[in-house]
């Protein structure tokens, strides 16, 4: 049996958080996009993109924001996760927004000609939303301090 006086203070002490310090993702990923960061790039790249398009008729912006609400949130969200998880192994967000960009106008390049505006105006102007919200989430991502 043990000498030392019983001392409840430890038993019912409050609980302390354990500090997290550690990579929960995969050793050799360097900035990893969350949900968080992923729904703040979707907004800002569907509000960003109803402003360029809203330049051309103004009186028409309430209705390119609600008929593009949908396919911005499912293709935003299809496109942004896995376009993000390819991406998670290159450090500089420079190259990740610029691949936003490029994967935009090359997913919407076909679609450009359903524009009545032109055939790139449509496709540009949603890779450049893509990219701006890219850019929009730069410090909303996690990026991994000591890669091994």
């Amino acid at each position: 049996m043990s000498q030392e006086p019983w001392s409840d203070k430890e038993e019912f002490a409050l609980a302390t958080r354990s500090p997290s310090g550690g990579w929960r993702y995969g050793p050799k990923d360097r900035v990893v996009l969350g949900g968080k960061g992923l729904a703040v790039g979707i907004a800002v790249a569907h509000l960003t993109f109803c402003v360029l398009v809203s330049i051309q008729a103004p009186e028409w912006w309430i209705i390119f924001f609600i008929y593009s609400l949908l396919p911005a949130w499912a293709v935003g969200a299809a496109v942004g996760s896995l376009l993000g998880l390819a991406l998670r192994r290159i450090r500089s967000q420079w190259v990740h927004v610029a691949a936003f960009f490029s994967i935009g106008l090359l997913m919407c390049a076909p679609f450009g000609g359903l524009s009545a505006t032109g055939p790139l105006l449509l496709s540009l102007s949603i890779a450049l939303a893509a990219g701006v919200g890219r850019l929009a989430v730069w410090k909303l991502v996690r990026i991994n301090p000591s890669p091994t």
